[in-house]
C-alpha cells in the first residue's frame, strides 16, 4: 500500500497535507483581498468626495492661482450649465484628487469646507472669491497653503504661514514644508509657468532651453507679474 498519498473517492475534495493551503482557499483569499483593496471604505476621503465638491475646489484653485481650470484638471469637461455640475474628469495623473484628499486630512481648523462654500457661493466671480477668502485668517492662510501646494507640490502648514506673517523677524530659516510625493514634485505649476522642468524629470523636447518660455496660448511668459492673491 502507498502510504505517501491519499486516495479520492466520489465527489469528495482532495485532502490537503497539514500546514499547506488548498488552491480553492487561496483563490477565495485573493478575491476577498481584492474586494477590500478596490472598493472604497465608507469613511474614506475617496468615498466622500463628490463631483460638486471637486468642482468647487477647482473653481477655488483657479481663482487663487490664476491658472485656468483646464490646466489644473486636463480632463475637465465644460457644459453650458452651472459649473458646479460639470465633470472634473479623471486624468492619468489626477493630481487634483491627491491635493484634495491631503487638504481634507490636514485641515486642522476645519477651514476647507468654508473655502469650498465660498467658491460655491461666488463661483461666477474670482474677485469675490478672493475677497471672501481674505476676510478671515482661518480661510486666508489655508488658501495660501493651497496656492503653495499647487505651485510647488509641497504642503506648508497654515499655522506656520500665519505665524510667519505675524512676526517675520521671528522666522529663523525656511518655513517647514513637506513634499507630498514624487508626482506632486513633477506637477508643480512653477515648472509650467517657468517653461522649465524639475531635476530628473522632463517631458519637454531636447533643446527646449534655447527658446524663450511661452504660455499655453503662445504668449511670452512674464515670470514676475503681480499676483492677484499675494503670498
Amino acid at each position: 500500500m502507498d502510504y505517501g498519498r491519499e486516495r479520492n473517492t466520489g465527489d469528495t475534495e482532495p485532502l490537503t497535507p497539514a500546514g499547506k493551503i488548498s488552491r480553492r482557499a487561496m483563490i477565495a483569499g485573493m478575491v476577498a483581498t481584492t474586494a477590500v483593496a478596490v472598493l472604497p471604505l465608507p469613511n474614506s476621503a475617496f468615498a466622500e468626495t463628490s463631483d460638486q465638491d471637486m468642482m468647487a475646489f477647482l473653481v477655488l484653485s483657479a481663482a487663487l492661482t490664476g491658472v485656468d481650470i483646464q490646466i489644473l484638471a486636463p480632463e475637465f469637461s465644460r457644459t453650458a450649465g452651472d459649473i458646479l455640475s460639470d465633470d472634473p474628469g479623471i486624468d492619468p495623473i489626477n493630481i487634483k484628487n491627491a491635493y484634495f484628499d491631503w487638504i481634507k486630512i490636514h485641515d486642522a481648523r476645519s477651514s476647507f469646507p468654508k473655502l469650498l462654500q465660498i467658491a460655491k457661493d461666488n463661483r461666477l466671480s474670482q474677485d469675490d472669491i478672493i475677497a471672501k477668502v481674505n476676510a478671515s485668517d482661518d480661510t486666508k492662510f489655508l488658501a495660501r497653503s493651497i496656492v503653495l501646494l499647487w505651485y510647488l507640490g509641497s504642503w506648508y502648514d497654515p499655522v506656520d504661514l500665519k505665524n510667519a506673517a505675524a512676526s517675520p523677524e521671528s522666522v529663523d530659516g525656511p518655513i517647514t514644508q513637506k513634499m507630498l510625493s514624487p508626482k506632486a514634485y513633477t506637477q508643480g505649476l512653477v515648472w509650467l509657468i517657468a517653461g522649465a522642468h524639475p531635476m530628473g524629470y522632463s517631458n519637454l523636447q531636447f533643446g527646449y532651453w534655447s527658446r524663450d518660455p511661452h504660455d499655453q496660448n503662445g504668449n511670452p511668459v512674464q515670470l514676475f507679474s503681480p499676483a492677484k492673491f499675494p503670498l
